[in-house]
């Protein structure tokens, strides 16, 4: 038989743990609407909010191959450990289809972008990415396959025109970009280049002073199949130097005794003053006019 004063004591447990119960029901449901909320912001974000700005990262995922292979392109990537810097203007919103300039340069790093460039890229709609770890140090088929590999992930995670997706690039890395529009004209439709050019055959000499790359190796010639050459007369190329660009006759003989000879799309631009660097943003304007009137 249960007391009067034990019976009490229990009645007001059990009204304890009751309110206690009710309580927390109550915190739960509060919480769980911040974080339904917050879940629906993080969607949003991801599908009609894409990334823009400057943003150094690994694209993450599987591997991107393009439709056509070719043995100079190293495509065994990992896109989750190689790292790129990127800028997407802030006016894109996924509406509008952007254009991509694929960018290879000479040193190993690259985080921020060449000098008068931003204002070009956000007035003409492009997005612009480099490799890490691509410099004039790494092997051909690894710098080639960067460059590809970024062209495929942007593609798959931005809106990109195809027909306005370029290779670019800086002195070793302009030759780079040149390459791409032999090997891979299925993914690039243009080049930018830099201080640095090759062609699939020897040139006269006219204006070189130097056969040897600063390596000791030839310099200014790639091996292209005709298939290659063919399909490479459907991009077109730019290329860039200046009076003061040690490789100016090097790539003076390369753009007239090649390129301009063999009825190529290419353009030369050939700068007072400028030195082996790359070029200011009223030349990018310009040379975009070339390439997007080709298109």
């Amino acid at each position: 038989m249960i007391s009067d004063g034990s019976y009490v004591r229990r009645l007001i447990v059990r009204n304890q743990r009751v309110r206690i119960t009710v309580i927390m029901r109550r915190f739960c449901c509060v919480m769980a609407v911040p974080a339904v909320l917050f879940l629906s912001s993080c969607h949003r974000s991801e599908a009609s909010s894409p990334q823009t700005g400057l943003f150094l990262r690994s694209f993450g995922g599987q591997r991107a191959i393009p439709s056509r292979l070719n043995p100079h392109v190293g495509y065994d990537l990992d896109p989750n450990v190689e790292r790129y810097f990127i800028y997407v203007p802030q006016s894109y919103t996924g509406a509008d289809r952007y254009g991509l300039i694929v960018f290879t340069n000479a040193d190993n790093e690259m985080q921020e972008l060449p000098v008068g460039w931003k204002s070009v890229l956000d007035a003409r709609r492009y997005i612009f990415v480099a490799a890490q770890n691509a410099g004039n140090d790494q092997y051909r088929g690894r710098r080639l396959g960067l460059a590809v590999l970024a062209a495929l992930k942007i593609q798959q995670q931005y809106r990109i025109d195809p027909g306005r997706v370029y290779a670019a690039g800086f002195s070793g890395g302009s030759r780079m970009a040149g390459l791409l529009g032999f090997y891979q004209s299925d993914v690039f439709r243009g080049t930018l280049q830099n201080c640095g050019a090759d062609f699939y055959k020897a040139v006269p000499v006219v204006e070189a002073t130097s056969l040897l790359d600063t390596a000791g190796k030839p310099y200014g010639l790639l091996d292209a199949s005709e298939e290659e050459v063919r399909k490479a007369k459907g991009v077109a190329f730019v290329l860039i130097t200046g009076t003061n660009d040690f490789r100016r006759g090097n790539i003076l003989d390369i753009f007239h005794g090649g390129f301009e000879q063999d009825g190529f799309k290419a353009k030369l631009f050939d700068v007072p003053g400028m030195a082996h660097d790359i070029s200011n943003g009223e030349i990018l304007a310009r040379a975009l006019d070339f390439l997007e009137a080709g298109r």
